[in-house]
C-alpha cells in the first residue's frame, strides 16, 4: 500500500500551523471502513477518546471516533502525541477542514506556539495511522520512543540555537573591544601629513670638563693638517 497521507502544502502562523493533506486512494476514507484499525489507534493511544470533540455535536472523541473522517483521527492522534511530550503548552487544539472539490484532501489546523514539534508529531501521526490501518503487524510502533524522539528533535534544535547565539554574542564582544581600541588612538591634527617642523639649528650649549678644555686648547696649538688626521670620519644620520 502507498504512504496513507501526503503533506501537500504547510502553512506556519505565529500560534498555529495548518497542514493540507491528501488521503491514498487505497485507503479507508472513514474509521468506520476499518474498525480494526481504528482500534489498534485505540489500542496505542488510550487517551485520545477523552479530547474534548468541539466540531462534533458530541462532547469527547470518543462518541465520534468510530465513525469520523480519517483525517479527523490524524488530527487528535497529532494532538495527543504533542500533549505527551509535556512541551507543548496547555493550549493544545486542533481543527479538521474539507477541502472543497477534493473528497480525500482536508487542512488540518493544529494551535501550538513550537511550529517543529507540531510538524514531528503530525508525520509520527500519519505513520502510526499507516501501521494501524495496513496490517498492524509486528514490529508495534513504541509510542513513548516517538515521543522521546519528538522532544529530543526539539532540545537539539534549541541546543544549535543557543552555540549560534553564543558564537554571534562573541562575535560582537570581540568587534566592540576592537572598536574600543581604535576609539583610543590619539587624534590627529588637521596637518596630518605635514612634515615634522625642523629643529633649531642651534644647539644646546655643553658644559665642557676641566679635560675637554685642556684638549680643546692643546688642538688649538696643534698644526691643521695633523688635527684633521686626528678628527674622527664623520658618520651618516639616517
Amino acid at each position: 500500500m502507498s504512504q496513507f497521507f501526503e503533506i501537500t502544502r504547510v502553512e506556519v502562523g505565529p500560534r498555529k500551523l495548518t497542514a493540507r493533506v491528501h488521503l491514498a486512494d487505497d485507503a479507508p476514507l472513514m474509521t468506520s471502513d476499518d474498525l480494526e484499525g481504528t482500534a489498534r489507534v485505540y489500542y496505542l493511544l488510550p487517551h485520545i477518546v477523552d479530547h474534548v470533540c468541539l466540531g462534533d455535536s458530541s462532547k469527547t472523541f470518543k462518541d465520534v471516533m468510530g465513525n469520523t473522517e480519517l483525517a479527523h483521527l490524524l488530527e487528535h492522534t497529532a494532538v495527543e502525541l504533542l500533549a505527551q511530550t509535556d512541551i507543548a503548552g496547555d493550549t493544545l487544539s486542533g481543527r479538521t477542514f474539507a477541502v472543497p472539490d477534493d473528497p480525500r484532501a482536508w487542512d488540518i489546523e493544529l494551535v501550538c506556539t513550537d511550529d517543529v514539534l507540531v510538524a514531528g508529531a503530525l508525520v509520527s501521526a500519519s505513520w502510526l495511522l499507516q501501521w494501524a490501518y495496513t496490517d498492524g503487524s509486528d514490529p508495534k510502533p513504541d509510542v513513548k520512543a516517538t515521543v522521546q524522539g519528538l522532544i529530543a528533535m526539539v532540545e537539539s534544535l534549541d541546543t544549535t540555537d543557543e552555540d549560534e547565539s553564543v558564537v554571534e554574542e562573541e562575535s560582537e564582544s570581540v568587534e566592540e573591544e576592537s572598536e574600543a581600541m581604535g576609539d583610543g588612538e590619539p587624534e590627529l591634527g588637521e596637518d596630518e601629513g605635514a612634515e615634522p617642523e625642523a629643529m633649531d639649528d642651534e644647539e644646546p650649549e655643553l658644559e665642557l670638563e676641566e679635560d675637554e678644555e685642556a684638549e680643546l686648547a692643546e688642538q688649538q696649538n696643534t698644526p691643521a693638517d695633523d688635527l684633521l688626521d686626528s678628527m674622527p670620519e664623520p658618520r651618516i644620520l639616517r
